[in-house]
């Protein structure tokens, strides 16, 4: 062959396969049995789709992704109409040549195996892309309904949907290959999909773990589950690849009269090479996170404090695989995800995580729990031990659901089961990581005797029980602060004065100015305090001090329209915007606070704010009024035009300042965890990390998962299951009654 030929050869391949293809599509869009079988699998998918309405549409049914259901693996709404239309397109790719005569007419014409296979599973393939494009009508449906499903997870669901036909679509070439006739291609099709689909619920049941890992790495199930969510994995694609690869070409060597045991050879060798490049492309891919708030990505915080790690952690997972009449355990997918995630970030060997199921893993489970101390309760419910060191360096730590997880509550969990409506295994995995590793506590102390609330008192307006709660959580260390002793504060790397509603005494106020000038930290919540009788604000005494900081209290109470549900108007508001660009703030930006009787803060060097009200807030003069409960209105002469800054921080002399201009934020009430549209929580914890320079603290939050609630009318939901129903088929039926009678004519 000359150069010029070899130059040619591949491109001459290339057209034939191609006419091929155009060939194979051809004949399918003007067989009535190709009309036949659109029609039909769109009338499934709209039947399938119409009842997955009518079921999210009722008052209890759950909130959640609306498309994840579609794509998540259901057996009868995905998976039996892929397998079986797979199988009906394919079954005559070869077959019908073969009955018909005309396959000896290809193989004799300048075609060679290669192109007729590949041509034809291009053209089959093609068939069942342009079969799925009508079921975009679904999303297009859910926007006019008003409800906006993410796009992201949508996306990834129909790239598995590719994936899987691909390699369903190459098992099909081959049994057309193999089989004598269309039935025996179709059954064969269908029973080896099946197999290979069945597969996956075999992962919970070996006993070796290998096989649990392969099985795994391969399982079906769990791709469309991942994908559902849309969490993408390279691995899929490459795994998929391989497979189409290697089986078309098997169907090649088959389909060659003039085969070989060379070819044999070489296809087993082509099988291996391209398992082991799909396997070394996996090991090297990152998983990507198509949602839109991307709540399966680490936060930069968290793989700063991962990459830092320096000993190694070991972290058990002993949770139910299931919960609740077989229900997934949600608690399950959500952990396993997030710690992959951190393994990956850490260094080699640095984070080795293993998965228990309790009630197959018993015998190895149960001595660990004791190990921890702890009962069979934790054993039912799920626990994650932690642990790092050996002998004397031992150091423990554990999670249960109720630290990483906000369950939804509600009376559609008595329906639906349970559903994770916040993760916070972020937060406390890294909390405990942190615990294990670094032994070094921060100590936070708090004032008390000054009107301050009790830190272990649970009244909702009068406690501070659960601002304590959530110190010890983030492994901070929490005591009452000494401040008779000269060296009452040496301990201490935070000192907490919160709610005071009166004047410190002498001696304490001089007690917190030596700790600061010492290089202590404060955090002060000092909001509008007003005395019975009197018409100004309640002082504390450590205004003098805090004005060396640059931020000083001002004589005016902040009021703002924007009003917290059930509470005073005016005086309690919830602020969204209006963070500053400090490192106590930016992970807040967008995030709602709200805050009650709120005192005016000024700034002067070198303070900066952290938070300020809208521009439609004012600082109150005339307290009087308030007082006796008269709601006021702005005065332009004596009240100052928003926005006025409610938090600010301060760096002076080798120490640190934070002040917030309200006290009853953080009171147990208003920081419970399920007071969801509340992110105060993670403004106390923010402005501690900035404090004590403990930066894992800062910039991690829970992540919301998408909770779509149908709320459709009776007609919406009418003439969306019509459109379902006939809009989607009847689409085919008609295209293929206009295509045969144009045939026809």
């Amino acid at each position: 062959m000359s150069r010029a030929d070899a130059l040619q050869h591949p491109w001459s391949w290339l057209r034939g396969t191609v006419y091929l293809a155009r060939r194979e599509l051809l004949s399918l869009f003007v067989t009535p049995l190709a009309y036949l079988v659109g029609t039909l699998f769109l009338l499934n998918q709209g039947w399938n789709f119409s009842l997955l309405l009518q079921v999210l549409n009722d008052p209890l049914a759950a909130p959640g992704p609306v498309m994840q259901f579609y794509f998540g693996g259901s057996f009868f709404i995905l998976w039996l109409p892929v397998i079986l239309l797979c199988a009906a397109v394919s079954m005559r790719l070869v077959v019908e040549e073969r009955r018909q005569g005309t396959l000896e007419a290809l193989m004799t014409a300048p075609l060679s195996a290669s192109q007729i296979i590949v041509g034809k599973f291009a053209g089959a393939f093609i068939f069942y892309v342009g079969l799925w494009l009508p079921t975009l009508a679904f999303y297009v449906l859910l926007r006019g309904a008003g409800v906006e499903p993410e796009l992201g997870p949508i996306l990834s669901g129909y790239a598995g949907v590719l994936l899987i036909g691909g390699s369903f679509l190459a098992v099909g070439v081959v049994a057309s290959t193999v089989a004598r006739s269309q039935l025996a291609a179709a059954i064969t099709t269908a029973v080896t999909c099946t197999i290979a689909l069945m597969a996956g619920l075999l992962v919970d049941q070996v006993e070796s773990s290998w096989i649990a890992s392969a099985l795994q790495w391969t399982s079906l199930l769990a791709m469309m589950q991942e994908l559902a969510q849309g969490i993408v994995d390279p691995h899929w694609v490459f795994f998929h690849l391989s497979i189409t690869f290697v089986l078309l070409a098997f169907a090649v060597v088959v389909l060659n009269p003039r085969r070989r045991y060379e070819n044999i050879l070489q296809l087993v060798l082509f099988g291996v090479t391209v398992g082991h490049l799909a396997v070394f492309a996996s090991r090297h891919c990152v998983r990507g996170d198509w949602t839109s708030g991307r709540v399966y990505t680490l936060s930069e915080r968290a793989e700063d404090v991962l990459a830092e790690l320096k000993a190694p952690i070991n972290v058990t997972v002993i949770v139910p695989a299931t919960i609740g009449a077989g229900r997934p355990n949600p608690l399950s997918g959500e952990l396993r995800e997030v710690l992959l995630r951190m393994r990956n970030a850490t260094g080699e060997g640095l984070l080795q995580v293993r998965f228990l199921d309790p009630d197959r893993d018993r015998q190895q489970a149960e001595p660990m729990i004791q190990d921890f101390g702890l009962s069979g309760r934790e054993l039912a419910d799920g626990v994650v031990l932690i642990r790092a060191g050996q002998g004397a360096a031992l150091r423990k730590a554990h999670l249960l659901p109720d630290d990483l997880v906000t369950y939804a509550t509600g009376p559609d969990v008595q329906v639906s089961g349970p559903r994770v409506k916040e993760f916070r295994g972020e937060e406390a995995l890294l909390a405990r990581f942190l615990q294990v590793s670094d032994p070094k506590r921060i100590v936070v102390c708090y004032t008390q005797g000054h009107g301050e609330p009790a830190f272990d008192s649970l009244e909702p307006y009068r406690g501070y029980a659960h601002l304590r709660d959530l110190l010890r959580e983030a492994n901070l260390e929490t005591r009452t602060a000494d401040l008779d002793r000269a060296a009452g504060l040496s301990e201490c790397d935070v000192l907490l004065v919160a709610g005071p509603t009166g004047r410190l005494p002498a001696k304490h106020i001089a007690a917190i100015e030596r700790y600061a000038e010492d290089g202590g930290e404060l955090l002060l919540l000092t909001g509008a305090v007003l005395m019975r009788g009197d018409s100004a604000l309640a002082t504390h005494g450590l205004e003098p001090l805090t004005a060396r900081y640059g931020i000083r209290f001002g004589e005016r109470m902040v009021l703002d329209p924007h009003t917290v549900p059930g509470a005073t108007p005016l005086l309690a508001f919830t602020l969204q915007s209006g963070w500053g660009d400090h490192p106590a703030s930016q992970s807040l930006v967008g995030r709602a606070v709200s805050m009650i009787q709120v005192r005016e803060i000024e700034l002067g060097e070198p303070a900066v704010s952290l938070l300020e009200t809208t521009e439609d807030s004012w600082a109150e003069a005339d307290l009087a009024e308030i007082s006796r409960g008269i709601v006021p209105e702005i005065d332009e002469v004596s009240d100052r035009k928003g926005p006025v800054t409610v938090a600010a921080a301060s760096e002076f002399g080798g120490s640190r300042i934070v002040v917030i201009g309200s006290q009853d934020f953080a009171l147990n009430a208003l920081l419970r965890e399920d007071v969801v549209y509340d992110h105060g929580r993670d403004l106390i914890l923010n402005a501690i990390g900035w404090l004590s320079q403990r930066q894992s603290l800062l910039g991690i939050r829970a992540r919301e998962r998408e909770h779509v609630k149908l709320m459709l009318l009776p007609e919406q939901l009418e003439r969306m299951r019509l459109m379902c129903l006939l809009g989607l088929p009847g689409f085919a039926l008609g295209l293929g009654v206009v295509v045969l009678w144009r045939r026809r004519r």
